[in-house]
């Protein structure tokens, strides 16, 4: 497929320029601007009723506050909005972000097309990613895809993170069953819960609970 009608959702100049000139150079169309994310799901909705909707929505994750009660949290608020409004609306993900957890996420659970970080020689990687993502593929980071199988040997479950979280939040290991079992969350039992901190931490090379704890925080997933 070529794109046809391609939105940008960014606040800063210098990546909007990076942008524009890398759709030139691809021979694609001009691409229309929104700096807020708001404004850029009005823009959809209006695409969709006027027949002619966007086939790329381009977007950062993180804006300058405007002011306006209107303002979508982040770029991740304006994909989940749009993909309800158009889910087949093909989304490219344009950050400084660097954690990996939280780029993963937004493959597992934002089902985004591709990713892109914002850094020297960012326009190379943008004209791969839209390449890849115009043949109907995902287009993966090369330093996700060389650290994810690196930094995360393990792949977290809500409860794994639920009990680490509770870690962070300050409560013994020797407390949490309780609050497992006050919540209804099974297992709850002192042993499992050793045991499932045990496994992750052998899996992520960590002896210590505050090691993975701290690890969990700086990478986003708690």
């Amino acid at each position: 497929m070529k794109f046809e009608n391609i939105l940008v959702t960014e606040d800063q100049d210098m990546a909007n320029l990076s942008l524009r000139i890398t759709l030139e150079e691809l021979q694609l169309p001009r691409p229309h601007h929104a700096y807020y994310c708001h404004h850029a799901l009005t823009m959809i909705t209006t695409a969709l009723r006027d027949g002619r909707p966007y086939d790329l929505l381009v977007t950062d994750l993180y804006f300058q506050v405007d002011g306006t009660t209107k303002q979508l949290p982040d770029g991740m608020g304006l994909i989940k909005s749009a993909r309800q409004l158009q889910p087949d609306l093909k989304v490219l993900v344009f950050s400084t972000e660097s954690r990996q957890a939280a780029i993963r996420r937004l493959y597992d659970e934002f089902h985004i097309d591709g990713f892109v970080r914002k850094a020297r020689g960012d326009a190379q990687d943008l004209k791969n990613a839209i390449e890849q993502i115009a043949k109907n593929r995902q287009y993966y980071p090369r330093d996700y895809r060389s650290s994810s199988t690196q930094d995360n040997q393990h792949a977290f479950t809500t409860y794994d993170k639920t009990i680490i979280r509770l870690l962070a939040d300050g409560y013994a290991q020797k407390d949490i069953p309780s609050w497992l079992e006050s919540n209804a969350i099974r297992p709850s039992g002192l042993s499992s819960v050793e045991k499932r901190l045990n496994l992750i931490k052998t899996a992520m090379g960590f002896t210590k609970n505050e090691q993975l704890v701290l690890f969990c925080k700086e990478i986003g997933l708690i």
